[in-house]
C-alpha cells in the first residue's frame, strides 16, 4: 500500500509537483516516453489502431491517477479510454499476456519518470527517500489495480469469447439512445464504427413462435447495408431475437430493399437518415417505434418503414386521449360487424384515393354506385358529412387500425 504518512516538506513538494506534471504539453511528454517503453517490451501493438488507443489510454489514466499522487489512493474507476485498449488488444486476437506485459513495462516507465523528479529536487535525502518509495508504491498499486480489473473483463473480450466487448458496446449504445453525455471519440473508438456521418438504424427481430437465429438476423443486417450502399455498418445482438442495426448511408429504406435482402423469418422496422450522434440516436429511436407500432396494429407485413406510421405513432403517444379521439371521430362505425367493417374499409380507400369514388371502386373491385351507397351510409352513422371532418376522419382510422382495443372497452 502507498505510504499515506508523507512528512509536510514531501507533501508540499507533491503539490507544487502535480499542475506541472499535469500541464498538458508535459502531460503528453511523459506519455511519450512511457508509450515509447511500452512499445519497445510489446512489438505487438505496432499497429496503428493499438498505438492510438494506447496514447488516448495513457493520457485518461494519468489524468485520473497523477491528482491523487499526494494520497495515494487508487481511484475507484477507470476512464473508458482504458478499456477501449483493452478491447482493442482483445479483438486483435492478442491474449491477456500481452495487457499484463503493457502494464507491467507502463510501470517501470512511470515510476523511473518520478523517481527521476524526486531525485532532481532540492529535497533532503530523508524526503526523497520518502518520496521514492511513496511515488513507486503509487504507480505499483495503480497499475495493478488497472490490470485487475481490465483483466476480469478481458478473457470474455477474446476473439472467441466476445462477451465482454459486446457488454462494453451495448453499454455505450445504450448511453446514446438515452441521451447520456458521451465521448464521440471513445464511442466510436469501442464500437468500431463511425459515428461522423449520417445514420440509417433498423431492427431486426424473430416473433416467438418463428425459428430462426440471431446470426442469420445479423448477415441480413450486413447485407441490408449492402443494398443500401452503406459507407458502414454496426449491429448489436439484444438477446436471441433481436439485433439492432445502423448503416452509413443518406439513402432511405425501401420495403423492396429490405424484402430482398432479409431471411424469410424475419421482420425489419426502418428509422429515418440523421447526422451525427443525434442522428445515430434519432434514427434507432424511430425504428423502434415503427417496431412497436408494427407489434400493436398485429400488421402481417414484414417490413415496416418509420415514415409510414409516424403519425399514428405520435398520436398513440397519449393512449387514453388517442382512444377517446377515435371513439368521438368513428361514432357509429366501430361496430365489428362485417357490414360496419365494410364500410370502415369504403371510407379508408376513400380518403385515400383522394376522395375518388372511381379511383376507390377499382381499388376495391366493384361499382362506382356501390362506392356512392355506401359513403351515404357513413355519412348517417356519422351525423355529418365526411368532407367536414375529412382529415380527422383520415387519422382516426389509422389510430383504430394501429392502437387494438381500447382499454376502456369490455
Amino acid at each position: 500500500m502507498p505510504n499515506s504518512t508523507l512528512g509536510s516538506d514531501s507533501v508540499a513538494w507533491l503539490h507544487r509537483l502535480l499542475p506541472d506534471l499535469l500541464d498538458g504539453q508535459r502531460l503528453e511528454s511523459i506519455v511519450a516516453y512511457t508509450d515509447g517503453h511500452i512499445l519497445r517490451d510489446v512489438p505487438e501493438l505496432e499497429v496503428r489502431t493499438l498505438r492510438s488507443n494506447l496514447h488516448t489510454s495513457s493520457i485518461a489514466l494519468g489524468r485520473i491517477m497523477l491528482p491523487n499522487l499526494v494520497t495515494g489512493v487508487t481511484p475507484d474507476e477507470l476512464p473508458d479510454e482504458a478499456y477501449v485498449l483493452a478491447e482493442s488488444i482483445a479483438h486483435s486476437g492478442l491474449d491477456l499476456r500481452v495487457l499484463l506485459r503493457v502494464f507491467r513495462s507502463g510501470q517501470q516507465a512511470m515510476i523511473r519518470t518520478l523517481s527521476d523528479e524526486v531525485s532532481a529536487a532540492p529535497l533532503d535525502s530523508s524526503s526523497t527517500r520518502e518520496l521514492v518509495g511513496h511515488v513507486a508504491s503509487c504507480v505499483a498499486d495503480w497499475a495493478g489495480s488497472t490490470v485487475e480489473i481490465l483483466s476480469a473483463n478481458f478473457p470474455a473480450s477474446r476473439v472467441d469469447d466476445p462477451g465482454g466487448r459486446v457488454i462494453r458496446r451495448r453499454a455505450t449504445v445504450r448511453a446514446i439512445v438515452a441521451g447520456s453525455v458521451v465521448d464521440p471519440r471513445v464511442a466510436q473508438l469501442r464500437l468500431g464504427y463511425g459515428l461522423d456521418d449520417t445514420h440509417l438504424a433498423y431492427v431486426l427481430w424473430l416473433d416467438e413462435e418463428t425459428d430462426g437465429r440471431v446470426a442469420d438476423l445479423e448477415r441480413a443486417a450486413h447485407r441490408i447495408a449492402g443494398h443500401l450502399d452503406a459507407r458502414g455498418s454496426f449491429t448489436l445482438a439484444c438477446g436471441d431475437r433481436t439485433v439492432w442495426a445502423w448503416a452509413r448511408t443518406d439513402r432511405r429504406a425501401t420495403i423492396d430493399i429490405a424484402i430482398i435482402a432479409a431471411v424469410a423469418s424475419a421482420r425489419v422496422s426502418f428509422g429515418l437518415p440523421a447526422p451525427g450522434l443525434a442522428g445515430f440516436r434519432r434514427s434507432h429511436l424511430e425504428a423502434l417505434a415503427a417496431q412497436q407500432m408494427q407489434r400493436q396494429a398485429a400488421r402481417s407485413g414484414r417490413v415496416v418503414l418509420y415514415d409510414a406510421v409516424e403519425l399514428d405513432f405520435l398520436v398513440s403517444r397519449d393512449a387514453e386521449a388517442m382512444h377517446a379521439f377515435v371513439q368521438r371521430e368513428l361514432a357509429g362505425l366501430l361496430e365489428s360487424s362485417a357490414n360496419v367493417a365494410r364500410l370502415r374499409e369504403t371510407l379508408g380507400c376513400y380518403l385515400e384515393a383522394k376522395c375518388s369514388i372511381e379511383a376507390a371502386a377499382r381499388e376495391l373491385g366493384v361499382h362506382r354506385n356501390t362506392i356512392r351507397y355506401r359513403l351515404d351510409r357513413v355519412e348517417k352513422l356519422l351525423g355529418h358529412s365526411i368532407e367536414s371532418r375529412r382529415l380527422e376522419l383520415e387519422i382516426a382510422l389509422r389510430c383504430a387500425t394501429s392502437a387494438g382495443p381500447s382499454p376502456h372497452t369490455g
